[in-house]
């Protein structure tokens, strides 16, 4: 596939000529001046020249040829769990489960095959089973006396064992589902947070760094440079964050700390505090808050999680310190919360004398699910970010889909209305919530364009500025790195054929990844990134 060869060098006595030029079928650049070339020359960390002519390129030092390829920004994932997803690619991954039988039959069979001091597991979707879950007992019985954590696909809701029920601090908690012999072992909203921390302190940390490493090179080898990390206390816990900080990673970590406290993100040193935040739950989980009642729960609106006052709190002691907020909001309920906060914050701000300090923030809204017009019309005036997961739409979106059957027609004909967010002008980062949805960029792409409403659909090439350049505006990056131009970051990334014009871009193979002018992934005359594994391709 790919060629490397000196292509000048200088005589003795001189410095060596540096840089590397890349020469393609194409180069996708994103740029207003430029939209495509097809040679790319990096020097160091930057893109130092794009053109049309590999012949009038300024000197270097190597010339590597990608014939049959097309070279474009790397991508950013806005809105990731990465150890979780290391977790799901060397642990047990349920999301092809389709019965309660088989969900555990896969426990006993990974039971038998591994060993380790819990049964992690991540994916199952109930939805659509035919049978019950497993009993709590039934779970034990497969489990060869180990703990079993098994997250619900949105991590909102989990299904443990018996010996779990009896060994995490449980007595007072919230959201524990009761069957006709006690407790059902499915577990939501405080529980699920209880047992998810409990059950990972029983981890071994061999286990979690394998997850970590995985991870890593999973996004490297899909032409990612960037993750933005959302962790928590309710997800995996500081230690799991400053894993992420502290590096080093083959891609960039962009790390956020969903909690109220900004303290933590001040004494890292972060720009930006919160991420998942939550507000609200999920909709697959009935934990999203609504304005009206679920269609299939009319007796249920879901939960706000956050108190206005306490929230309101929050968002103004990070503005003050001069940090970026995110909060996890899916359903109208929470969305109309940030939305109202945020208005009542600007209002403070101007009669401070800082005029349009809230727009300037970028702040996030995490998912913004189920929105109307009139919220759209708010968030774009007091100009927010979204970011979205376009792969949602693709696994449980439209009327014979589960957001059809928890939101009914009406509302599910506005779920993740991308044509009216972006024609309002409002920042829009795409990411995969994985391992809620799996990282996959172009599946995003694909998901973004073919929508069950047709008029939500964006175009392919904004939905790759959107998995790109979307997240780099979301997280205050786009002035040194996004587009493809001299100057900027060499953050890139190679497919083979065409996937930008492709008729289904989905399954492209990614032959190289550079970060900052580092190869994460593939082969190139050009220094590996910090920690990539060795053995990778």
């Amino acid at each position: 596939m790919t060629t490397t060869w000196p292509a000048s060098r200088e005589r003795s006595g001189r410095p060596a000529t540096r840089g590397t030029m890349f020469v393609a079928d194409r180069v996708v650049t994103l740029g207003h001046a430029r939209m495509a070339a097809r040679a790319v020359v990096v020097r160091g960390s930057r893109v130092v020249w794009v053109g049309d002519d590999p012949d009038a390129a300024p000197p270097h030092h190597d010339r590597f040829e990608l014939p049959g390829c097309v070279i474009g920004p790397a991508f950013v994932d806005a809105h990731a769990h990465l150890t979780p997803t290391g977790l799901t690619l060397t642990g047990l991954d349920l999301r092809e489960v389709t019965s309660g039988a088989e969900l555990l039959r896969a426990v006993a069979t990974f039971a038998e095959q591994h060993t380790g001091r819990v049964i992690w597991g991540h994916g199952f979707d109930p939805h659509r089973f035919p049978d019950e879950l497993p009993s709590p007992d039934a779970l034990a019985q497969m489990a060869g006396g180990r703990a079993v954590y098994l997250s619900r696909v949105d991590g909102h809701a989990c299904l443990v064992d018996r010996a779990t029920l009896a060994a995490a601090p449980l007595s007072r908690a919230e959201g524990i589902e009761m069957g006709e012999e006690g407790p059902s072992g499915s577990l939501r909203r405080e529980a699920n947070h209880i047992v998810r921390r409990w059950a990972l302190g029983a981890m071994a940390e061999h286990e979690l760094a394998a997850a970590r490493r995985a991870a890593a090179a999973h996004a490297a080898a899909l032409g990612i440079a960037s993750v933005h990390e959302m962790g928590g206390p309710d997800i995996m816990g500081l230690s799991d964050l400053d894993a992420w900080i502290d590096g080093p990673w083959p891609i960039e970590i962009v790390p956020y700390w969903g909690a109220l406290d900004v303290s933590a993100a001040i004494e890292r040193d972060l720009r930006q505090v919160g991420g998942d935040v939550f507000l609200d739950g999920s909709l697959g989980s009935h934990t999203a808050a609504l304005l009206a009642p679920y269609e299939d729960r009319p007796d249920h609106h879901g939960h706000l999680e956050v108190d206005d006052a306490t929230l309101l709190e929050f968002l103004e002691e990070a503005v003050r310190a001069g940090l970026q907020t995110a909060v996890h909001a899916i359903g109208d309920a929470a969305i109309t919360q940030i939305v109202q906060a945020w208005a009542t914050l600007s209002d403070r701000f101007d009669e401070e004398g800082r005029t349009d300090v809230v727009r300037r923030g970028r702040h996030r809204i995490e998912h913004a699910e189920v929105l109307s017009d009139p919220l759209v019309s708010e968030i774009a005036q007091l100009g927010l970010t979204i970011s979205a997961q376009p792969s949602f739409e693709a696994a449980w979106g439209g009327i014979q889909g589960m957001y059809g059957a928890r939101l009914g027609a009406e509302r599910v004909a506005w779920t993740n209305p991308f044509r009216t967010i972006a024609d309002h002008g409002i920042g829009l980062a795409f990411g995969s919530d994985s391992n809620v949805t799996p990282m996959d960029p172009w599946a995003t792409i694909h998901a973004a364009e073919h929508r069950a409403e047709p008029r939500h659909a964006v175009s392919r090439l904004e939905a790759v500025s959107m998995s790109t350049l979307g997240g780099r505006s979301a997280a205050r990056q786009d002035r040194y790195v996004g587009v493809v131009r001299a100057g900027m970051r060499a953050d890139l990334a190679a497919f083979v054929g065409d996937p930008y014009a492709a008729d289904d871009p989905r399954g492209t193979p990614c032959v190289l990844t550079l970060v900052g002018g580092r190869v994460a992934h593939g082969t190139a005359p050009l220094p590996d990134a910090l920690g990539r594994v060795p053995s990778e391709g």
